[in-house]
């Protein structure tokens, strides 16, 4: 279960910032970027600087299209 909560859009290079909770993990501050062919998401790291949120490759793309479907409602 993916959820989108305190989405704040903004107009430049940072489309989006977001808090999102992910199967019970929640990730404050987390950013999507616009990019020429679209957009790349950033999830922040967890504990400490040298260890990223433990989400497998589907999560983070299921992640991804939730935060640009969320935008896209804002």
């Amino acid at each position: 279960m993916i959820h989108i909560a305190n989405l704040r859009p903004s107009p430049g290079r940072v489309a989006a910032t977001f808090t999102a909770v992910v199967h019970g993990l929640e990730l404050s501050g987390c950013a999507l970027i616009r990019r020429d062919d679209g957009f790349t998401l950033s999830v922040p790291r967890v504990g400490s600087p040298s260890r990223r949120a433990a989400l497998g490759p589907d999560q983070l793309s299921a992640l991804e299209n939730a935060a640009v479907d969320a935008l896209h409602r804002a």
